[in-house]
């Protein structure tokens, strides 16, 4: 039992490393990538705990916030670092991004449950997201649970073309959108997680 629990600590530092890995590579055409990723897998946390997932549901949940935003690795810096709004066709060549990041990550073994999370990261409650437009429950749990992590670490970061929002504003305009963006449940459990100190950016 003890060498099997050495062999899991090995193994999850191996992982570990591989995901700070590819974050890195990431942040090579995304200066923000590397930050956002760790802020987004923090929330993310902060939400498992909240709503009591197991130690192995954890795990994976770490390992796809960590690597939601991995297939940006294939999308050019003129689109990535764009200041004003998309037009169609970027967007439409930005969206290719949680599809991309579904091939990169099943190639890597003990990731393999992380990927559908990370294809559907932006799927919205109401079935108007992306890739699949899924509906509610039909959308991967920890997939839920990252959109909230990500537009609230991006509502709460300087962007060039707005101030942060304070963590009240941001919440106030996560909690405008449940039921329709994000799952309602996930959002009380999220905003319990900020309120209570849970959670600290």
């Amino acid at each position: 039992m003890g060498v099997e629990r050495a062999d899991r600590g090995g193994l999850h530092r191996l992982h570990e490393q591989t995901i700070d890995a590819l974050i890195a590579a990431a942040g090579q055409r995304d200066r923000t990538a590397e930050g956002h990723s760790r802020r987004v897998a923090r929330y993310c946390v902060a939400i498992g705990r909240m709503i009591g997932l197991s130690q192995d549901e954890m795990t994976t949940l770490k390992y796809a916030a960590g690597l939601h935003d991995i297939g940006k690795v294939a999308i050019s810096r003129k689109i990535l670092n764009k200041l004003g709004k998309l037009t169609e066709q970027e967007f439409s060549v930005m969206k290719q991004h949680s599809t991309i990041g579904l091939r990169i990550i099943e190639k890597i073994d003990g990731f393999q449950d992380a990927a559908p999370i990370i294809k559907h990261h932006h799927e919205r409650y109401d079935g108007r997201g992306y890739p699949d437009g899924l509906v509610g429950e039909d959308i991967p749990l920890g997939s839920r649970i990252i959109s909230i992590a990500e537009a609230f670490d991006i509502l709460t970061s300087d962007v060039p073309w707005r101030d942060a929002m304070d963590q009240e504003s941001a919440l106030d305009e996560i909690r405008a959108c449940a039921g329709t963006q994000f799952d309602p449940t996930l959002v009380s459990a999220f905003s319990e997680a900020i309120v209570s100190g849970v959670v600290e950016r």
